[in-house]
């Protein structure tokens, strides 16, 4: 829909006779509905903004920043965190409980210039890199970042997605327990059957 305006984008969501949206806010599903910093910095654009949706009788049901913050390129870790930070304020001010996106892939180094993905357990040098991966990425990115989505009061769903570290039921649950109950599934069934999952 992002050829489509705002406005327009609403009407055909309520003629389809669906009750809520995901809006996309920036990261790989782009931001042609919600201009993030124009909404951030001014209250009077946020409630006309809300009045559109609401006056069809819509919802917002999340908020859609999927990106790479643990990603080698620094230029667009940085630009995938501060999106996901932004919206997560942006969430809160306007009652969105949801922010989702992915749960991000560093590279195999300090020194790394593309992200890694291990997907096999042997040779040992694999296993040894996921768990450095976890150990200083994942783990202490998203202990931050869920402290603090819980002090705005949102929930982050993290959508399982082949290519990122947190891309199963099993590595969603072992972040979520490494981390904290802000962190759920943003769940897309057709990623579990892609991957053979049962």
């Amino acid at each position: 829909f992002s050829k489509m305006s705002f406005v327009d984008m609403l009407d055909y969501v309520k003629e389809s006779g669906l009750s809520t949206v995901e809006i996309g806010t920036g990261g790989y599903p782009g931001n042609a509905h919600c201009p993030l910093d124009e909404l951030l910095e001014d209250e009077q654009k946020r409630n006309s903004y809300l009045k559109e949706v609401t006056s069809r009788g819509l919802s917002i049901s999340a908020f859609s920043c999927h990106g790479n913050p643990l990603t080698p390129d620094k230029k667009f870790a940085e630009e995938s965190d501060s999106i996901l930070r932004k919206t997560i304020q942006l969430a809160s001010l306007l009652g969105v409980p949801v922010v989702n996106t992915f749960s991000g892939t560093p590279g195999d180094s300090e020194e790394a210039k593309y992200p890694n993905w291990p997907t096999v357990a042997w040779p040992a040098e694999y296993a040894d890199l996921l768990e450095w991966q976890w150990e200083n990425k994942l783990i202490p990115y998203w202990k931050e970042i869920g402290t603090f989505a819980e002090q705005h009061d949102v929930k982050i769903g993290i959508e399982l997605h082949g290519g990122f570290l947190v891309h199963t039921p099993y590595t969603l649950l072992k972040l979520r327990e490494r981390t904290c109950t802000a962190i759920g599934a943003n769940f897309d069934p057709s990623h579990m059957w892609w991957q053979g999952i049962d």
